[in-house]
């Protein structure tokens, strides 16, 4: 599954540089209005394909439905190869597409998996090399992408397919497991409806969404905080991407180490974190407000681990879960967008202050739901 994450993003970062640094020419539309399709084309997914996502994780034996999925990927990665061997960029959007739909079909059945193959007291361990290695896999895939899709395109087309190869063969270290062939497709809106009856895991789920649209501000704008900002050379985008992973995993490692503590303490805790490193980063000196960068990251590294974990205490309602999860995700992530433009490109806030906003904003988020969040 690591190996498919990486394979989104080096996807996604090839086609945004490609229409960009490489001016790849697609129906003759802006390189920033074809970037954020492609990022709608990969978000919108997680919303439209929830409940058949949510189902089909359900019922399905997970192994044979991961290895229908991971033959998908197969598929686009092939695709998506053609389509850099030849630079045809409506091609390798169609691939960004499919590749968001393969993601959001996945999503559920992968946080289902976890309690299903481990025992109770280890799930929010290895909910930490969940995380960890997801941004990782975000991390590698957009590095080697923005680099070798100008400098070596055709070494970017080996790794991709190698890695669709490794995702299908992975498959056979997994158990075989059951399906719940009584398991029922729900409308996106029954499923909706259902989750919000939960109301300690729909608390979660606002919670983790509010990291997601933060951290999707941060990575949206790090390249203009390097530059435009920080004053530093491009080159250290990069650099900047690697200390955010960095956070996220050591908040990562911190929760595992404090898991004995009460969920609504470190969860508080966490977001308590992203509103200093929001006020770090308000200092114009680098070296603090790197720190404020890594002390952001781990906060919501550190306050989405039990948070995930709590959604994954009823092995039923998993996949149920993880898909309205991924709707709140997308919600939020378009929404902090909107909201971004708004705020800092028309009305004219200083990104530095709109950071630490969002991140006061989540430290309230996290306060409003801490009473649902504490019930047994």
């Amino acid at each position: 599954m690591i190996a498919g994450a990486t394979n989104d993003n080096l996807v996604k970062t090839a086609f945004v540089v490609a229409i960009t640094a490489l001016s790849w020419d697609l129906f003759g539309l802006d390189p920033v209005v074809l970037a954020n399709i492609a990022a709608l084309c990969f978000i919108l997914p997680f919303v439209f394909f929830a409940g058949l996502a949510a189902h089909q994780a359900n019922k399905q034996p997970p192994k044979q439905w991961l290895f229908t999925l991971k033959l998908i990927e197969l598929a686009l990665a092939l695709i998506a190869c053609f389509a850099i061997a030849n630079q045809i960029g409506w091609i390798l959007l169609f691939c960004v597409g499919g590749f968001g739909i393969q993601s959001a079909l996945i999503g559920p059945l992968k946080y289902a998996l976890i309690p299903r193959l481990t025992d109770r007291n280890k799930i929010l361990d290895r909910n930490a090399w969940m995380e960890t290695a997801t941004f990782i896999a975000i991390l590698a895939g957009t590095l080697l992408a923005a680099d070798w899709i100008v400098s070596s395109p055709y070494l970017l087309i080996l790794l991709i397919i190698i890695l669709a190869v490794i995702g299908c063969f992975g498959l056979f270290l997994l158990p075989t497991l059951k399906g719940r062939s009584e398991s029922i497709q729900q409308s996106l809106i029954e499923l909706i409806r259902q989750q919000k009856k939960d109301q300690r895991s729909m608390s979660a789920i606002w919670c983790l969404s509010g990291f997601w649209g933060i951290g999707s501000v941060w990575l949206t704008h790090l390249p203009i905080l390097a530059v435009d900002v920080w004053h530093l050379p491009p080159q250290s985008v990069g650099t900047l991407l690697i200390y955010f992973v960095l956070g996220v995993t050591l908040g990562a490692i911190g929760g595992v180490l404090l898991k004995q503590q009460d969920l609504v303490r470190r969860i508080c805790l966490g977001a308590l974190a992203m509103v200093l490193g929001g006020l770090l980063i308000q200092i114009s000196t680098h070296t603090i407000a790197l720190l404020g960068l890594v002390l952001t990251s781990a906060g919501g590294g550190f306050l989405a681990l039990p948070l995930y974990t709590l959604l994954q205490d009823d092995m039923t309602a998993v996949a149920n879960r993880i898909a309205v999860n991924n709707i709140a995700n997308a919600y939020m992530i378009i929404l902090a967008a909107i909201a971004s433009i708004l705020v800092v490109g028309l009305l004219g806030l200083p990104l530095l202050i709109w950071l630490l906003v969002l991140s006061v904003g989540q430290l309230f988020l996290c306060l409003n739901h801490r009473t649902n969040l504490s019930f047994s």
